[in-house]
């Protein structure tokens, strides 16, 4: 039944996106819509319909699976109507003839072939990963997929109770489509579906620009085939990081706008601002990159109209204002209601702010630079990685900039060879072939400026040096930050075009090695989603559901036992189910793993550690700490009207000159205890215990204490269980 209902909902809502792209998009002579149009508007559509929809129900803190399923019907039968009264246009996409083109293009390229045989095994590969795998990365559990199950608890999109301010703070539109997933299905399988379709998007407009520009066929694969086969990629396809998905968003703004200056369409400017729009209320990077994308837009648009370039701007900034306002602005205007500023809260502001002026600029965009050199999957680093270091690090002398200045999270000086989710980089192809690509069309673009196909890849390169200066300047540098930069080489990937060479040679078959290396052992052997390993769990297991369970909860390949939470989900499914259970979380808690018990009969209430004192316990069975120490990014107060009661000694440390069985501290941006005397600090997060005590004299008793201290020490958890006596 759940199947059912959301291939109805989804059916409901492509079918009505696509008469609505049959609609908006040119035509021919026949009515029949024509060029890039219709697929872009078709997914576009989708897109923007499921975000509107969960923004109108939660208005009314409507949103669960029956009043979606009424939308979707509402829509389907106006574009149903506005599909008749434009004369029933039909987009039927050319298949046929695109794969002749390609197969021609292969049979005259014998190298091509093979990557095409990669890429196809490639393709499957994460089909299977994304319809199969279940959701297990650290971010995804701590805050993408929990806020969306937090919103389907609570019916609306609105902040809700949480110590992870991440769950409040970041933008919602890739969550809302999580949470049409959850609506129906009550889990998370093939979520990771949405990512597949962003790197689809961004295949479909790297092939249409770089026809625009009117290179060959060979090229475009050639292009395609590289950037499929970057480490980055690979890895997001199959996973809930947004950077593809924006990347794809943004690259159909451009690649929309671009055939609105050849076809002379506003329509095309609309959903060239649609697509941007989307992406800004997805991500952040696509606020950072605006000013690289926008002259970028801005360059096609003086070559095509020359002095009257200004107009197709105008009407773009104009539709992305409408479009921002309509389909991203819900949780902007959220943060500027809790927290007065639409970025979010002083403290999030603060750690993911820049700051260390013209030097840390400087230091960042070198680093960014050298996050290229990345070695996923192979060892070679340890043979060069040395030398690269003390490259960045002569530079660094050179330009007198301390080796750490301005750095937040620190990649330790590391140069990357695991194939780790969250750390991984776009591999040797990006220092090997997109590097010398971007170089090559940044300059060669000067010499040849009569090229006109040459000239245009100068534009996608000289974005990608604007886009990391951008990136430089907006955020502190952390190692996390090499998703940023993979979303960034995404965007100028048509530089790529230049690196194709004719001739068999061996610097043709160097790369071959390298696509197909990715493409048929690397797509197989990521971390934690090793097929081998995912096989044996399968036939191990006796229902896939168990199998999915089983590969969720596993800290890694081959763990025998589970992450902390999965040992409190189970113990809470032995209690009986209508029971409401108070928990104070910690950050960085995967909370999602317990909170969709509230789809499953179970009540759980999340509690500000802060608040402890003032929360009435009485109407909870049980009450649940899930760390000694409960940190919680979300405050109170902000750091001018933070109160203190606790002292700081010589060294630094904040204590209490007496035992309390409730107490907090508070952390600021340099990692110090925050004190009255301090200047420019910023109060970043509360550090709360509540000892047993505490509970005690609000009629509880301590029944289940789980130490995960011992198991490994990132994932370690101190997880104590509460009873209500009075209820017993």
């Amino acid at each position: 039944m759940q199947f059912l209902l959301f291939g109805i909902s989804f059916l409901m809502v492509f079918t009505s996106s696509y008469l609505m792209a049959s609609c908006f998009s040119p035509k021919d002579e026949n009515n029949r819509p024509v060029s890039v149009y219709p697929f872009l508007y078709t997914l576009l559509i989708v897109f923007a319909q499921a975000v509107l929809s969960m923004e109108l129900l939660s208005l009314f803190s409507a949103i669960n699976s029956v009043n979606f399923l009424v939308i979707n019907f509402l829509v389907l039968i106006l574009s149903a109507c506005l599909w008749n009264k434009n004369n029933r246009p039909l987009y039927v996409p050319k298949i046929k003839q695109t794969l002749k083109k390609i197969l021609y293009a292969l049979k005259r390229d014998k190298i091509l072939m093979l990557m095409a045989f990669g890429f196809v095994f490639f393709i499957i590969t994460a089909i299977v990963l994304d319809i199969f795998l279940p959701v297990n990365g650290g971010d995804a559990l701590t805050y993408h997929l929990n806020r969306a199950s937090f919103w389907m608890t609570q019916g609306n999109l609105n902040h809700f109770v949480i110590s992870d301010d991440r769950n409040l703070v970041m933008p919602i539109n890739s969550e809302i489509l999580y949470l049409w997933n959850l609506l129906f299905f009550k889990n998370d399988i093939g979520l990771f579906l949405v990512s597949l379709t962003g790197f689809a998007g961004i295949i479909y407009c790297i092939y249409n620009i770089l026809e625009y520009f009117g290179f060959t066929q060979r090229r475009i694969l050639w292009s395609i085939f590289i950037m499929s086969s970057f480490a980055s990629v690979m890895a997001q396809v199959s996973s809930l990081e947004t950077d593809v998905l924006i990347a794809g968003l943004v690259l159909a703004s451009v690649t929309l706008f671009l055939y609105a200056l050849k076809d002379k369409k506003n329509s095309a400017i609309y959903f060239s601002s649609l697509a941007y729009a989307l992406a800004i209320g997805t991500k952040s990077p696509a606020v950072i990159v605006f000013p690289g994308v926008f002259l970028l837009l801005a360059y096609f648009s003086y070559r095509s109209e020359k002095k009257e370039f200004y107009k197709p701007l105008l009407s773009f900034l104009g539709f992305l204002f409408l479009n921002f306002i309509i389909f991203s602005s819900y949780n902007y205007i959220l943060n500027y209601i809790d927290y007065k500023n639409p970025l979010g809260s002083e403290s999030a502001r603060a750690i993911h702010g820049f700051r260390g002026g013209i030097k840390a600029f400087i230091a960042n965009y070198i680093r960014y630079i050298f996050m290229m050199f990345d070695f996923s999957g192979f060892r070679y680093s340890e043979y060069v990685g040395e030398h690269i270091l003390n490259a960045k690090f002569a530079l660094f002398d050179l330009l007198h900039i301390p080796h750490e200045w301005g750095v937040e999270m620190s990649d330790d000086n590391l140069i990357n060879n695991r194939f780790v989710n969250v750390k991984v980089g776009t591999g040797l192809l990006g220092f090997l072939v997109f590097l010398p690509s971007v170089i090559t069309a940044s300059i060669l673009g000067f010499i040849k400026k009569s090229n006109k196909k040459v000239s245009a890849l100068r534009a996608f390169g000289w974005m990608f040096f604007i886009n990391i200066a951008c990136l430089s300047g907006a955020l502190a540098y952390m190692v996390f930050s090499v998703r940023f930069v993979t979303f960034i080489v995404i965007l100028s990937c048509p530089v790529l075009a230049l690196s194709y060479i004719k001739k068999t040679n061996i610097i043709k078959l160097l790369i071959l090695f390298f696509v197909m290396s990715y493409f048929l052992i690397m797509s197989v052997n990521m971390a934690g989603r090793q097929h081998m390993e995912i096989a044996k769990v399968i036939l191990q297991s006796s229902s896939i559901h168990q199998a999915r369970e089983h590969i969720r909860c596993a800290l890694y390949t081959g763990f025998d036992g589970k992450r902390p939470f999965c040992y409190i989900k189970d113990y809470i499914e032995e209690l009986p189910r209508g029971i409401t259970i108070g928990v104070f979380p910690s950050a960085n808690d995967e909370f999602y793993i317990i909170n969709m018990l509230n789809a499953h009969g179970y009540r759980l209430e999340t509690l500000l550690p802060e608040k402890a004192p003032t929360y009435n316990l009485d109407k909870y069975d049980y009450v649940m700490t899930t760390n000694r120490i409960l940190i919680s990014t979300v405050l109170l107060t902000d750091t001018e009207h933070t109160k203190v009661e606790y002292t700081i000694d010589k060294n630094g440390n904040a204590y209490y000159p007496s035992y309390r069985p409730f107490s907090c501290v508070y952390e600021t941006t340099g990692k110090d205890f925050y004190h009255k005397g301090m200047k420019d600090a910023v109060v970043m997060d509360s550090r709360c215990f509540i000892d047993v005590p505490f509970f005690e004299q609000k009629g509880f008793e301590l029944i289940k204490v789980f130490n995960f201290e011992s198991v490994i020490n990132e994932h370690a958890r101190y997880v104590s269980i509460y009873k209500n006596k009075k209820k017993s």
